[in-house]
């Protein structure tokens, strides 16, 4: 005969909280009167949209250019061999550029200081 466990642990669960709740059952239903007895019920939500109707545009703000298209942009101002300095950390460094890739939109630069070859993104670079 099988035994349903969801039922019995239901039936210990609702024993064990009547046992625990049971000298408190006036003073609960002094405090259900007194509210009521009910749940009290939310206000109405909102309204439901109509099939008919359609939402006003939200204004939005002018849309830029993508990253890619701003970096394409700065690469114009650099070409090779110029002299540049770029940020690094908490510094700035004088160099070289070596090269520039359009499609990630970074340049190679050489270091002046210690001919260190580094590749920075462009907006990190500013020419001198």
């Amino acid at each position: 005969m099988p035994v349903d466990l969801n039922a019995a642990i239901a039936a210990l669960v609702a024993a064990e909280v009547k046992a625990i709740l049971d000298p408190y059952m006036s003073t609960l239903d002094r405090v259900a009167a007194f509210v009521g007895g009910q749940p009290a019920r939310r206000g109405p939500g909102r309204p439901r949209k109509s099939a008919g109707l359609k939402a006003k545009p939200s204004r939005r703000r002018a849309r830029r250019g993508s990253k890619a298209k701003r970096a394409a942009r700065l690469l114009k101002k650099f070409s090779e061999g110029q002299k540049v300095t770029y940020k690094q950390g908490k510094g700035t460094f004088e160099a070289k550029v070596t090269a520039i890739n359009v499609e990630a939109g970074t340049l190679k630069l050489e270091r002046s200081k210690d001919g260190k070859r580094v590749t920075r993104p462009v907006a990190k670079v500013i020419a001198a």
